[in-house]
């Protein structure tokens, strides 16, 4: 099997378990290789604002923003 058709076509014939593992195996896969770590915005507003910035509430702002 050397190529993305081949490949497929054995998947298709699998049996439903095997499925399942091997769709296991590529998401454990997928998240091996992933480079780029996800942002955490909350923790870097946190910094940048502490737990209560100083101000209105977005949902404030947002309200007064629709009218």
């Amino acid at each position: 099997m050397s190529t993305l058709a081949e490949i497929e076509e054995a998947i298709v014939r699998l049996p439903s378990p095997q499925v399942e593992e091997l769709a296991v195996w590529f998401e454990q896969l997928r998240v091996k290789t992933s480079k780029v770590p996800e942002p955490d915005f909350l923790a870097r507003a946190k910094a940048v604002w502490g737990d209560q910035p100083a101000g209105k509430p977005l949902s404030e702002l947002v309200s007064e923003g629709r009218g």
